[in-house]
């Protein structure tokens, strides 16, 4: 209903439906419209987050190949659920407790890539002058515009291209060396 409808236009009639539920059932598990979209939210930013959770064994070792992965997986989800991500932006703006959220989705995310960012730092393959907190703060918030941006103004991007364009930039900002074996992706 909310991708479809908006978060104003959603009704609580129209959720109870599409759930199959009757009306008066729908307030002994939620209060509100908002309660049910902010949960709506919650099982959004796991299905979001799961994708990046590897088993170690599997991570690869190269940290430009991590930020591609991790990059172009993140861009793949917000693309599978741009229209809940618009919703999603739109009401931060007008509500504070769906703003919280969203701001605690973004600390969350640019905390881990914080913690990258120390780990290859420490191991000497990141730039050590760069000051992680900043550069987590900067990158997320990129990834994360771009990936509004796009969903937004549906421009005519290939999915590659962009995971690859902007793991680009990372690398760059954090002294990340490219592999020489990288393959350009082409549009």
């Amino acid at each position: 209903m909310f991708a479809r409808d908006g978060f104003a236009d959603a009704r609580i009639t129209d959720i109870a439906d599409a759930a199959g539920t009757a009306h008066g059932s729908f307030y002994r598990y939620f209060d509100s419209k908002e309660e049910i979209f902010i949960e709506l939210l919650r099982e959004l930013v796991e299905e979001l987050r799961q994708p990046v959770r590897t088993d170690a064994g599997t991570e690869p070792k190269n940290p430009y190949e991590r930020i591609l992965r991790a990059n172009r997986t993140y861009l793949e989800a917000y693309r599978a659920n741009r229209a809940i991500m618009i919703v999603w932006e739109q009401v931060a703006s007008l509500n504070e407790h769906v703003e919280q959220l969203r701001r605690e989705y973004s600390d969350r995310f640019a905390a881990r890539i914080e913690r990258a960012i120390i780990r290859w730092q420490e191991a000497g393959l990141a730039d050590p002058a760069i000051d992680p907190r900043y550069a987590a703060a900067a990158l997320s918030g990129m990834l994360s515009n771009f990936a509004y941006r796009w969903s937004v103004q549906d421009a005519d991007y290939d999915l590659d291209t962009a995971a690859e364009q902007l793991s680009l930039l990372w690398a760059n900002a954090l002294g990340v060396r490219v592999p020489a074996h990288h393959e350009p992706a082409h549009a």
